[in-house]
């Protein structure tokens, strides 16, 4: 039962100028409509936005604003706002639409439906996400990443073959340790792009991404794929994967720093870590960007002892541990790719 608090907030909550101010703050774009699809409402944001075709969109039909062929296009099967409206039902679709400069915006729009105090359909709100500066990024990094096992880079030409034979052979042994490897890779490039470091910094965190568990090739089977929690003893073993990685890779030429990155990305900020126990800036700043990456990922991913968590309860974690674990700085450029979706 509602108290006189509870009452009072539902009322204010019930105020439009709240609901206007939510509106205009929001980071995305918002458009509502009425229930044929005209437009009564949008923030600064979507009337600013690329796709827009009109600088005044009020009062038009949402096909007349958002595309360029509405009447070739199927508009009712392929707009997720029209879908909400013909459906009652909220949406959450990808859009590509061509501008009027002839260039592709994508688009990640959410969409729900307005009623009135009877519970009437009365129109539907959809907000828009730019994907198009992320799926860019992204395509920019495929590209480097492709140009980094294609240069004739003496260090890529003398160890990328041994390094996908390390990950390789421990994906025999532990398949979830190939895949987790690849994603920290991905992970830990992007956050130092995030960062402001150079490509080659930035590369040299994806190769160290995809050997940073090399060493498990030490670990016993028993221990990597044990079902249940590790006993003390185990769980040393286990704490000893860094260093063995470090004295398989050591012959190998022009790789010392990354051994050093490897070395220490079980470190922890506050000095808790292992296997050295370093402490904020004396960490390598490449293992604080493995520390979240490798974390991140490892939360998410099923294991043989849990079930994955949620993105979300993950991305908390790693905030709320923020200072003690995990240096701030890098948090702060991985809380980045959560706003820009790349972790969904």
């Amino acid at each position: 039962m509602l108290n006189g608090d509870d009452n009072r907030i539902r009322e204010f909550m019930e105020f439009e100028e709240l609901r206007n101010l939510i509106i205009t703050a929001s980071p995305c774009g918002v458009l509502v409509v009425n229930t044929d699809g005209v437009i009564v409402g949008c923030n600064d944001i979507l009337s600013r936005h690329r796709l827009v075709r009109h600088q005044n969109i009020l009062n038009r039909h949402i096909k007349d604003v958002l595309y360029r062929d509405p009447e070739s296009e199927d508009i009712y099967s392929r707009d997720p706002i029209m879908i909400t409206l013909q459906s009652g039902w909220g949406v959450v679709k990808e859009l590509t639409l061509r501008t009027s400069s002839a260039d592709w915006v994508e688009c990640r729009v959410w969409t729900t439906t307005l009623k009135d105090t009877t519970g009437k359909i009365i129109g539907a709100c959809g907000v828009f996400h730019d994907l198009t500066p992320y799926r860019k990024k992204k395509k920019q990094l495929e590209e480097i990443n492709r140009a980094l096992l294609e240069t004739g880079n003496q260090l890529i030409q003398q160890h990328m073959e041994t390094m996908m034979a390390f990950a390789n052979a421990i994906a025999a042994r532990d398949s979830y340790t190939r895949w987790h490897s690849e994603k920290v890779a991905e992970y830990a490039q992007q956050i130092c792009i995030n960062l402001g470091l150079d490509n080659e910094t930035a590369n040299m965190a994806y190769l160290a991404g995809l050997l940073h568990d090399v060493g498990k090739i030490g670990v016993s089977e028993e221990i990597l794929t044990k079902p249940g929690k590790l006993t003390d003893q185990e769980y040393e073993v286990i704490k000893t994967h860094p260093v063995i990685g470090v004295n398989i890779l050591k012959s190998m030429k022009n790789m010392k720093g990354i051994l050093q990155v490897i070395k220490h990305h079980h470190e922890r900020y506050d000095g808790k870590g292992y296997p050295s126990k370093l402490k904020g800036s004396k960490i390598p700043l490449l293992s604080r960007v493995l520390a979240v990456a490798d974390s991140f990922d490892a939360m998410t991913s099923d294991r043989s002892y849990r079930n994955a968590f949620p993105v979300e309860k993950a991305i908390e974690e790693i905030k709320s541990n923020s200072g003690t674990q995990f240096d701030p700085r890098v948090v702060k450029s991985f809380m980045q790719l959560a706003q820009e979706q790349y972790l969904q």
